[in-house]
């Protein structure tokens, strides 16, 4: 059965399947599926099921009714497509009953690293394994014996020229 999960922050986890014909959506207590945001209207949307088809009708909310960031009035909406009412966005997943290729088509959420714990910080210092390792100085007295024997031409040219007049 499709259903529609709550991507948002804050509103996460929430989740409706579609089972009757018609769900309604808004912020209020008597719609089929409610979501207590300030963004979604009262009575926002209701949801159609014709045959395989989610159909999306917009019911003159003030924010509006968008899929994948386009305001429709009635679409169509098809799986893993993002439905946005107001600020909230959700997203269609499709029957459970569905091919493997769809299943894994809709299973694109993916762990970000958000860094180093501290643990591990300490773990990495236990071990001996620098955070970062110096960087090499060879380049620098490359430069600057280079350029000391650049400063002895010029001076040996400027006094091979002050005292032959």
């Amino acid at each position: 059965m499709p259903r529609l999960v709550v991507l948002s922050e804050g509103l996460t986890g929430r989740s409706h399947e579609l089972k009757a014909e018609k769900t309604t959506v808004g912020r209020v207590e008597d719609n089929t599926f409610q979501i207590p945001d300030p963004s979604v209207s009262s009575h926002h949307c209701e949801i159609l099921l014709r045959g395989s088809e989610v159909v999306i009708r917009d019911l003159d909310s003030t924010n509006g009714t968008f899929i994948n960031g386009q305001q429709i009035t009635e679409a169509t909406l098809k799986p893993s497509q993002i439905l946005r009412l107001g600020q909230v966005e959700v997203r269609l997943e499709a029957d459970q009953s569905g091919s493997a290729a769809q299943k894994r088509t809709l299973d694109h959420t993916q762990v970000v690293p958000q860094g180093i714990k501290f643990e591990e910080l300490g773990q990495m210092a236990k071990s001996g394994s620098p955070g970062f390792e110096k960087k090499s100085n060879k380049g620098t007295k490359i430069f600057i014996v280079v350029a000391i024997v650049v400063a002895v031409v010029i001076l040996g040219f400027l006094a091979m020229v002050l005292f032959s007049h």
